[in-house]
């Protein structure tokens, strides 16, 4: 079972995957690079990595429903 501390919320409209506020440097929203192929793979189990575009920090998604990302980093 993951963590919950480890898990950030998103939103997705149309194929964009967006952050309501970065878990790094509180930027609001931001949208997230990602491509169709790793989230299909993030929402399999598969780790993928992300950079974010605001504050160049790292996060690798661990996991992915369809409201959270799960990293393998606490984000809250």
């Amino acid at each position: 079972m993951l963590d919950f501390h480890h898990s950030w919320p998103y939103e997705r409209v149309a194929n964009d995957i967006y952050f309501e506020e970065c878990p790094f440097c509180h930027e609001s929203p931001v949208l997230i690079p990602i491509r169709k192929k790793a989230v299909d793979a993030a929402f399999e189990g598969i780790k993928t990595h992300i950079v974010m575009p605001c504050c160049h920090e790292s996060i690798i998604i661990e996991n992915m429903d369809s409201d959270y990302i799960w990293a393998t980093d606490a984000l809250r």
